[in-house]
């Protein structure tokens, strides 16, 4: 896919083309469709509204074609400036403000994944985050790193899981943050 043509909005691919293509080229497809899954999940609770068609790649090794790991991760919501619109939208979605169960249906649908398993997938996925995000927080302190904007990044990207979770069902189990408030 050449640069210019990494967001959907200039042409280039969709979901729906990144799931067509790993079930055709992937040496194991049933895993990396269920990888691409957690993807999506993943970046919609962190907040990575650039995750555009150039940030998914395929490998090609001993074992066959399969998806790459992540990488160019970026929680984009920590920076007001750059749009919350997402890069390949979610069932017509274009925001973690508009994704509800019908645009996870919507999705499940268009990507060709059963609706009970995405909403397996973003519940588990969401509750992980919960669960991690306060050992996170303490795994990536530093001297000389802005603890402030760490404590309220990872309250930002919780109060996302549990949204993106409530999306479908109740309330995410919550891990403690010691009172850690977004300012």
């Amino acid at each position: 896919m050449p640069p210019e043509r990494k967001y959907t909005s200039d042409g280039g691919p969709t979901f729906r083309d990144c799931f067509a293509l790993l079930r055709r080229v992937a040496a194991r497809p049933a895993v990396d469709v269920l990888k691409l899954l957690d993807a999506v999940i993943f970046n919609v609770i962190v907040g990575n509204a650039d995750a555009h068609g150039k940030n998914f790649a395929i490998l090609h090794d001993d074992e066959g074609p399969r998806l790459a790991p992540l990488y160019d991760l970026l929680a984009t919501v920590a920076y007001p400036d750059l749009s919350p619109k997402f890069a390949m939208k979610i069932g017509k979605r274009a925001t973690l403000a508009e994704l509800d169960a019908k645009g996870w249906a919507a999705f499940a649908a268009n990507v060709g994944v059963g609706l009970p398993l995405v909403r397996r997938r973003v519940t588990e996925l969401s509750e992980r985050v919960v669960e991690k995000a306060p050992d996170v927080v303490t795994d990536i302190s530093r001297p000389g790193l802005d603890g402030m904007f760490v404590e309220r990044l990872a309250h930002m990207i919780r109060e996302r899981a549990e949204r993106c979770a409530a999306s479908f069902a109740g309330p995410v189990r919550r891990a403690g943050f010691d009172g850690i408030t977004p300012r």
